[in-house]
Order: C-alpha cells, then sequence, then structure tokens
C-alpha cells in the first residue's frame, strides 16, 4: 500500500512538473484562448448567456474559468487552471488501470503523466484538459457498474457523462457509444438497471438539448474549413495520442535521417500499432478489450463527419476516446506472460516519451506562435501615433484588446466574419462560406497578374477609399497578417488558382487571407516612404508612411 502511494505520488508530481514548465508563454493568449478569457469576462446579466451561444461548444468551462477570473485574469494564472484537472487525471487514471491490475495502473498513470497531447493542453486556457478528466472518470465507472451494477457507480458514469455533455458539444457522440456498451455488457442480467440509466441520461441530456441544438445547428463555425479528410489525418491521430511529437505530421512524410524527431515518432508509433493489432488479433485479449467498441465507434462517426465537410479529424476534438486507447494500450502490454519482453516494449515506449523532453519542440515549451501580445508588441514597435491606420486581417481588433488600446487608432477590419464585403458584397458571410471557392475564382485569377498590368480590385478599391485616400502626409498605416493563414505567396498563390486539381484542395480561408495579403503588399503606394516589416510568432506587421 505504502508503495503505491509512494510511486503514484511521484508519477503524479512528475507529471505536474511537466505541466508546469514553461507555462509563461511569451505570446500571450492566442484566439480560441482569448475567446475563453473573453466570454468568461462577460457578467451573467449582460451578455454571458449570449456570448457561450455565439461558439460552438458548451457552457461549463466558461463557467469554470468565469470563477477563477474572479482572482486574476493573468495569462500564466489563467493557463494554471487547465493544470490543475490535468494532474488530477494522473491519480484517476491509475484507479481506471488498476481494475485490470496494479502494474496496468502504473503504467496508466505513467502515460498519462507524460502524454504530449495532455502536457500541451494543460497549459491552454481550454477545456480539453477538463474533458479528458471527465472522461477519465466515466471510464472508471463504466467499468466499475459492469463490474459491479450500483446506484453509486451508476450516479459516477451519470455525472460524469453529464460533465461531458454540458463541455463538448459533440460529446453526445461518446456518451452514446459508452451507454450502448454498458447497456451491451448488463442487458442480460440488469435489464431495468439499463433501462433507468438510460432515462436518467436521457432527461440529463434534454437539459442541454437546447444548447446543442443553438449551438451545433446555429452558430456559425467555419472549423472544417481547416482539414480535409485524408489519410494524413488518421496517421496524425496515432502520432499525437502515442508520440510525443504533436501535431508535426508534416515529419513523419519527411523523415530522410535519423533524428531526435523521428525516432520519437517511428519508434512509439510502431509499437502502439502494434500492440493494438495484438490486442484486436488474439482471441483472448479481444475479450478483454471489447471496450474499444466505445472509441471504434466515435472513430467511424468522426470520419463520416469529416467526409461531409462537417468536422474536424483531430485528436482534441476526439480526446473522450484517449482514455480508453491508454488503458487498453497498458493492459495489452501487461497481458503478455513473458516479464522481459513486456518490461523492454514498457521500457522503449517510455524512454522515447522522457527523451523528447530535451528537445526544444516539447510539448511543455511549445510557443503559442499566433499570441495575441505579440500584435502588442509589434505595434508598438511600429510608433503608430494617434489616428494613424491599422488595417486588421483575419481577426477583428476585438481579439486583442486584452493587450492593445485600439481606441486612438483609425482601424479597418478585414477578417473572418465580414471578408465577403471587399470580395463580393452582394454576398452575406454566410453565402461566402458555401460558395467563395466558386465565387471568388475569377479576383484570385485577376490578382495574379503582373504589378505593372494590375489595375486594382474590389478589395484594394475598399482599401483606397477607407485608408489611403483619408491619409495626410506624414501618417502611418500598418497592415497586420496572420503567417499561418496567408503562407501562399504571390508564386504559390498563382500555382494554386491555375490548377483546377489544386484549387479543388485548397482551403478557402489560405486563398482568401493570402490573396488579401498578396494583393495589399503588390500595391502599396509607389510615393509610400519607410515601408517597414516585423515580425514576430506567427504574425507580420508591414508599416507604410504615407
Amino acid at each position: 500500500m505504502h508503495f503505491t502511494i509512494i510511486t503514484i505520488t511521484l508519477i503524479t508530481i512528475l507529471g505536474a512538473v511537466l505541466r508546469i514548465m514553461g507555462i509563461a508563454k511569451d505570446g500571450g493568449l492566442w484566439n480560441d484562448e482569448y475567446v475563453s478569457w473573453a466570454i468568461a469576462t462577460i457578467p451573467f446579466g449582460k451578455g454571458f448567456v449570449h456570448g457561450v451561444f455565439q461558439q460552438c461548444h458548451m457552457p461549463f468551462y466558461y463557467l469554470y474559468l468565469k470563477f477563477f477570473n474572479l482572482f486574476s485574469s493573468n495569462d500564466t494564472f489563467l493557463r494554471v487552471t487547465s493544470v490543475i484537472p490535468g494532474i488530477i487525471s494522473i491519480p484517476v487514471m491509475y484507479l481506471v488501470g488498476k481494475e485490470k491490475s496494479k502494474l496496468t495502473g502504473y503504467m496508466c498513470a505513467l502515460f498519462t503523466a507524460l502524454s504530449s497531447l495532455l502536457i500541451y493542453y494543460s497549459q491552454e486556457v481550454r477545456f480539453y484538459s477538463h474533458l479528458f478528466l471527465f472522461s477519465v472518470l466515466s471510464l472508471y465507472f463504466t467499468i466499475r457498474t459492469i463490474k459491479k451494477p450500483r446506484k453509486r457507480n451508476l450516479t459516477g458514469l451519470i455525472i460524469s457523462n453529464f460533465l461531458i455533455l454540458f463541455t463538448h458539444t459533440i460529446g453526445f457522440i461518446y456518451v452514446f457509444f459508452d451507454l450502448v456498451f454498458v447497456s451491451i455488457k448488463l442487458k442480460k442480467l440488469y435489464k431495468k438497471f439499463v433501462q433507468t440509466t438510460w432515462i436518467i441520461t436521457s432527461i440529463l441530456l434534454l437539459t442541454v438539448l437546447p444548447l446543442m441544438i443553438k449551438i451545433m445547428l446555429l452558430t456559425n463555425s467555419i472549423s472544417q474549413w481547416w482539414s480535409k479528410l485524408n489519410f494524413n489525418r488518421i496517421l496524425q491521430l496515432i502520432c499525437d495520442y502515442f508520440t510525443p511529437v504533436i501535431s508535426n505530421i508534416s515529419l513523419i512524410e519527411n523523415i530522410h535521417g535519423i533524428s531526435l524527431e523521428s525516432v520519437s515518432i517511428v519508434i512509439p508509433s510502431l509499437i502502439s500499432i502494434a500492440v493494438f493489432i495484438a490486442a484486436i488479433a488474439d482471441k483472448n485479449l479481444r475479450k478483454q478489450n471489447q471496450i474499444l467498441l466505445i472509441p471504434t465507434g466515435v472513430i467511424i462517426v468522426g470520419i463520416i463527419a469529416a467526409s461531409l465537410g462537417k468536422f474536424a479529424l483531430e485528436a482534441k476534438y476526439l480526446i473522450e476516446i484517449y482514455p480508453v486507447l491508454i488503458l487498453v494500450f497498458c493492459a495489452t502490454i501487461d497481458s503478455y506472460n513473458k516479464i522481459w519482453f513486456k518490461a523492454l516494449i514498457f521500457f522503449i515506449f517510455f524512454a522515447s516519451q522522457m527523451a523528447y523532453i530535451f528537445s526544444p519542440n516539447y510539448a511543455s515549451f511549445r510557443p503559442r506562435e499566433e499570441g495575441n501580445k505579440y500584435i502588442a508588441d509589434l505595434i508598438e514597435n511600429s510608433k503608430l501615433k494617434k489616428d494613424d491606420f491599422i488595417v486588421m486581417t483575419y481577426y477583428p481588433a476585438s481579439r486583442f484588446q486584452k493587450y492593445t488600446d485600439f481606441s486612438k487608432f483609425n482601424v479597418l477590419e478585414i477578417y473572418k466574419g465580414n471578408f465577403n464585403y471587399f470580395y463580393t458584397p452582394f454576398l452575406t458571410s454566410e453565402e461566402a462560406l458555401k460558395v467563395g471557392k466558386n465565387k471568388y475564382r475569377g479576383a484570385f485569377l485577376n490578382s495574379i497578374t503582373p504589378v505593372e498590368s494590375f489595375y486594382g480590385s474590389t478589395l484594394i478599391n475598399k482599401i483606397n477609399e477607407e485608408v489611403y485616400h483619408k491619409m495626410k502626409p506624414g501618417q502611418k498605416v500598418a497592415f497586420i497578417f496572420l503567417d499561418s493563414v496567408t503562407f501562399l505567396d504571390e508564386p504559390t498563390f498563382a500555382a494554386v488558382v491555375t490548377n483546377p486539381e489544386m484549387y479543388k484542395k485548397a482551403a478557402l480561408p489560405f486563398l482568401v487571407f493570402s490573396n488579401i495579403r498578396n494583393e495589399i503588399v503588390k500595391t502599396l503606394p509607389i510615393n509610400a516612404s519607410h515601408i517597414r516589416y516585423e515580425a514576430k510568432g506567427a504574425w507580420t506587421v508591414v508599416t507604410v508612411e504615407y
């Protein structure tokens, strides 16, 4: 008993240290984090509910963050609020694994402590760390309910699943397959118990159903713009869940030699794939790991939704299934009869996780390149004066007001919600999202003509009208670009828009905002002076004195 307490305490301390290292990020909060904070700061009677409804996720996290925001709105403090559930998840995951054996419990706890994905989101002002904790609790009570169908286990299962529903808009997919699995396991001996479970869960679901309908059907979310379903998306799931290198699928495609990154991707990936093949192929292990039916169902639904363009197949959006995958992975290794073999697999897998801690790209040290505080630094360095102009692209100025006061500047915003005005004013933003690829093709082709024969566009005409024609000699205008969105320079952009196959595959925001940047840069007034470029993180500011 004392050995177990000491071991889990040490593993938990290790996980806490890895989550606290590098938690102070230079760039401040990036957009999604900023939205979390901004909604949490709205008073209950002054638009909080409306603010929640405008987002694509459920209210729990905003309520949670609102409580902590009463004490401080410091960026690092806000990140610590995500560290808390991240640390708690470690001993709880031990309890999950312990349902098979203590060794499985130790491995589950260590896996959770070392997971780069969990470390990364334990440092982010978002709800994914909390959602993982609720999913661990759901898994624990799922196993306990099947083993011992008692009221307290059922209560724990229902509460944890309700927390998932109240946190994640698509959490109902996991909850549905979880309850189906419980029902299958108990239907023969505990029919009334199963019926009670579904009735109570359905009642709780009805309490959040209006929110789910409003958020899912009436909120305009454009997450699906960013990624198309392909085999690389599946590889990225494996990479994010089982290797210390997160969201770097390009490394898998471009490995040409041995490096810390390549070893840290390939070895854990191969081990995890081999372990799961064994978990499914072996008859005895397959029976033990029937709980894999839950993530299988969730992933199938996710793939279908992604193929329809309604969902981005990313590890964070499917984080509810992560505890099940960790459990099956560790339990399968523990099932090997030869101690030396499972010790070897255990050592190689976790050694590769630990080795990557010394990489500058390790999760704890990963900067938020899109951090909004970088904009404050760039604007300050531009030495703008009162009544100078700022042209914001991709995000409106309201997304940076935690760090910058825009009230003394003339600000023009070309962002995700109004870019249609600068291309096709006769289309609404909703219509532009649907038909923009077809409608804007002509404008894109026109924009790639050589500068000497480029006669402008609707976009440039509006910028001339609202910025240049209003400027006085000596005034400045600062154009703000997000490099991670506007990365298609003019030659690359031209190659894409002139190739029907490439154009079809390209994401609309990359095309729109790359074109905005290219046109602005190409048409800087001939009589402009002191053109200045500066970049920080994923941001670039081009300052022009007129």
